[in-house]
């Protein structure tokens, strides 16, 4: 018999006090961790429910096949099991779970270019996800510490650039960390604030290369050529999400023959993946799925993050052809990876594939099959779910549930949800679907005398002014 949320809460409580629980903390032993709860009846699906871990992941841990390292692992299982004090201290954790708050960290923030790499690579070397609270307060640190970081991270990277010969270890880790700061900060910084950081970072990592033997064996230039393949693929995300189309193409290529130099098809993968949004926010579903059917054949198995990540993009874009019978295999594969997927010990860019993420992929491929309650009720659930720092994830939540409303001949749901979407695109400047929310006015457009419909034909207007008077 299932446990209520109360005896499931007490239960925990009383095993949260127990000595080997403690012990097993101090030995940052999840997979001992899952098994005491076992054995005192709770389950690794309802492990699962509490701390959006994987089933799967969840029972690799259990039986010692796989061992977490990523803080942001331990922070999922400590925060869902709502664990004490003590237990989190135990775990290497604050004592307090770290809280969101408003404010929009972005283009008004004054960060200059090196203030964003020094931030990019603070981040980056803390190997963990970060949230909106603790970004703010390390940007307000950032100025503080630059003459530090002059006199350190810079001083060893210039004498680098006017000696590529000199690139040591330290170099090399400094811009590994860099580059993996600006896909954590991705989802938390407005496109146009961050490109310009990520643009400098690329062009010292280009200097560098510039200047290094092109020997086969020089293990740390094929690691620089792997960093600059990982920043460019983000690059090009960034000019996409920005608008120029042209931009990103070129950074997609540059990412490609990174990728091909160092015989990366992880790279080559979420290239075709990043590419194939250019062709779907053109409608252009048919040549988004061959593009997403070669990043699946070269995506390496080794990493279910993308596999998961590309195999519910290609189901997303089966459905919006029709092809119903596709879309729900294709999903069913996304499913079986993303089980086996923790995108934080996979490549740098499954980071975004988390619980809510993949849970909006399944919003858009139920809508588009024509499950349109089962749909609407997990977007919901995401919604509600989904901490208001991440605005760029509810832009395209927002935009799927607007559809299914409007498929269903919910005019009124829809039009108020897409003026929601509208706002939180203009918020975060993710220009990139826009495409889509004019397609939704488009749809629209037959009930214009409708007063909410005006409300969101007048929204789109202003949104479409916002992106044609903002610097690109």
């Amino acid at each position: 018999m299932a446990l209520s949320r109360e005896e499931l809460r007490e239960r925990l409580d009383r095993l949260f006090a127990l000595q080997d629980v403690y012990e097993a903390c101090e030995r940052r032993d999840i997979g001992a961790l899952i098994r005491i709860c076992g054995k005192h009846g709770i389950t690794q699906g309802q492990i699962s429910g509490l701390t959006g871990i994987a089933q799967g992941r969840l029972s690799d841990y259990a039986r010692g096949k796989h061992i977490p390292t990523a803080t942001t692992t331990f922070e999922a299982f400590a925060n869902g099991m709502d664990m004490p004090v003590n237990l989190r201290r135990a775990l290497g954790l604050s004592g307090n779970q770290s809280g969101e708050s408003g404010g929009s960290p972005g283009s008004d923030s004054g960060m200059d270019a090196y203030d964003l790499q020094l931030l990019a690579e603070t981040i980056g070397r803390k190997g963990q996800a970060i949230k909106r609270r603790e970004l703010i307060d390390l940007m307000a640190k950032v100025g503080a510490v630059v003459s530090l970081a002059q006199s350190e991270t810079w001083s060893r990277i210039s004498f680098a650039l006017d000696r590529p010969s000199a690139i040591d270890e330290t170099v090399v880790r400094e811009l590994e960390a860099r580059s993996d700061g600006f896909h954590r900060l991705e989802q938390l910084i407005p496109a146009p604030a961050l490109f310009k950081g990520l643009a400098a970072h690329l062009r010292e990592v280009g200097t560098l290369l510039h200047g290094t033997s092109t020997d086969d064996s020089n293990s740390l230039r094929r690691r620089l050529i792997a960093k600059a393949g990982e920043s460019s693929v983000l690059a090009g995300w960034i000019a996409s999400d920005m608008g120029d189309a042209g931009t990103a193409r070129n950074f997609y290529e540059t990412a490609e023959k990174a990728a091909k130099e160092v015989n990366d098809p992880g790279i080559i993968a979420c290239a075709l993946g990043y590419k194939s949004y250019m062709h779907s926010t053109k409608e252009n579903h048919g040549r988004a799925r061959i593009v997403l059917a070669e990043a699946i054949d070269v995506a390496p198995r080794s990493s279910p993050g993308t596999v998961a990540w590309l195999s519910a993009r290609y189901a997303e874009e089966s459905a919006a052809l029709g092809d119903r019978k596709g879309a729900l295999a294709s999903l069913g594969q996304a499913i079986d990876a993303f089980s086996d997927a923790d995108p934080e010990e996979d490549r740098v860019w499954t980071r975004f594939v988390d619980r809510h993420r993949f849970d909006c992929f399944r919003v858009a491929v139920l809508a588009g099959v024509g499950d349109l309650d089962t749909a609407q009720e997990l977007a919901r659930a995401v919604l509600r779910d989904l901490p208001d720092s991440n605005r760029k994830r509810a832009v395209i939540i927002l935009h799927d549930i607007a559809s299914a409303n409007l498929s269903q001949g919910s005019i009124i749901q829809a039009a108020e949800l897409g003026r929601e979407g509208l706002a939180a695109m203009r918020e975060t400047e993710r220009s990139l679907w826009l495409p889509r929310f004019e397609a939704l006015g488009m749809s629209l457009a037959r009930w214009r005398n409708q007063t909410f419909v005006r409300a969101y034909l007048d929204d789109l207007a202003q949104t479409k002014r916002h992106f044609a008077l903002s610097p690109r």
